[in-house]
């Protein structure tokens, strides 16, 4: 230990004395000054002194470190995601990827985007393209599982942030943001995991999900609910990727971090561009000539300074919507269905052949003497008569 201290001093000793020889040589030609020279001086002999006792004290410096590490020690782990109380089918750009195009689906204007493109060059991220998203639920978390259109061609994992945006209020505007970076591991983890929450309600700007851009001037997602330096409960949120398929991200938050609510809207996201929370809602920073779009032949193709994501619309849980609530996912109303006419009353079987006889004098039957509009004597000089 001795000998290394002697050497780190002689190695500082020897370049102390060829800066100082530089500056020396260049002080002619503009270089530092006499007190400049001497506070570098200074500055390296502090140096010296400061690896001095770095390297006599250096055991017990490491020993200080590893025990001011803190160990985040988790009691509620989520589990495995059970029966699916929702899902939806969102729009897939798969089968346009080759013609460097969304199928459809982007209208920025509404906040609904199908971008999984790169800038420009318009090349297709299938682990930026949501096909599918599920929801179902335990007694303590929510899980969230977004199935992607394939793995990121460059990592074969999944490799964009994902997420979901929950609105609590059901006004429009998120409340919070649940956002995790896929790593591709299949365990739990709260690596990267973050839960932001808009505590000055400005997310959406004056008109929620509508585009406000160029005039907005909020903060959005300006608050940490969650995150690596926010450890108040360490068991707050999770991301794994899905161990039976590795284009499934499964999320999960606990009920607690929504004050335990039954009912909300909520919606997904897939993002390897901007991924900024606090430019949500981002149509309210970008507009159509800056953000681009993703659809072929129109003036505005190709993508610009707003793309690899992909959203979808927002789904009403624990609740009946009433149909006007925004960004609400629209079902196609079913046809109705034809009321079955009535069928036509059968027609009795004749009784008898009215028109056999030659008048009613010759019906002796009461049934066919009423059938056949005359009434009935019942005796041999009125058997039927008019």
């Amino acid at each position: 230990m001795e000998t290394q201290k002697r050497r780190i001093i002689i190695w500082l000793s020897v370049l102390l004395l060829v800066v100082l020889a530089c500056d020396i040589s260049f002080n002619g030609l503009g270089g530092p000054s006499e007190t400049e020279q001497t506070l570098q001086a200074i500055q390296m002999q502090q140096t010296m002194v400061s690896i001095e006792q770095t390297t006599e004290s250096g055991q017990k410096v490491v020993e200080a470190e590893a025990t001011a590490t803190i160990e985040v020690k988790h009691t509620t782990i989520p589990g495995k995601p059970g029966w699916v109380s929702q899902w939806w089918l969102d729009i897939s750009s798969k089968g346009t990827a080759g013609q460097k195009r969304a199928y459809g689906g982007d209208y920025l204007s509404q906040n609904l985007l199908e971008r999984p493109f790169t800038a420009g060059e318009m090349v297709y991220r299938p682990d930026v393209d949501l096909e599918r998203v599920e929801l179902s639920q335990d007694p303590t978390f929510y899980y969230f599982m977004l199935h992607l259109s394939g793995l990121s061609p460059e990592t074969n994992r999944l490799s964009a942030y994902y997420g979901v945006e929950l609105d609590i209020s059901k006004d429009g505007r998120g409340d919070l943001l649940l956002w995790a970076l896929g790593d591709g591991s299949t365990e739990w983890s709260i690596a990267d995991v973050f839960v932001y929450k808009d505590a000055n309600d400005d997310v959406g700007g004056s008109r929620p999900l509508l585009a406000d851009a160029p005039n907005y001037s909020g903060d959005s997602y300006e608050t940490f609910l969650f995150s690596p330096d926010h450890l108040s409960d360490p068991d707050v949120a999770w991301k794994r990727v899905d161990p039976a398929d590795s284009s499934v991200m499964q999320l999960a938050i606990k009920k607690s971090a929504l004050g335990n609510a039954a009912a909300f809207m909520w919606n997904a996201w897939a993002d390897d561009g901007v991924k900024d929370p606090t430019m949500f809602d981002y149509n309210d920073f970008y507009t159509l000539k800056e953000a681009g779009s993703p659809i072929g032949g129109t003036s505005d193709y190709p993508l610009k300074d707003l793309y690899l994501v992909d959203n979808t619309c927002r789904m009403a849980f624990g609740y009946t919507p009433t149909g006007n609530e925004t960004g609400l996912c629209k079902t196609a109303e079913p046809a109705a269905t034809p009321e079955p006419d009535e069928p036509e009353p059968d027609e009795p079987e004749p009784i008898c052949d009215c028109d056999s006889y030659d008048n009613y004098t010759f019906i002796m039957d009461e049934a066919c003497c009423v059938y056949c509009g005359y009434k009935w004597g019942g005796t041999a000089e009125f058997a039927c008569y008019q």
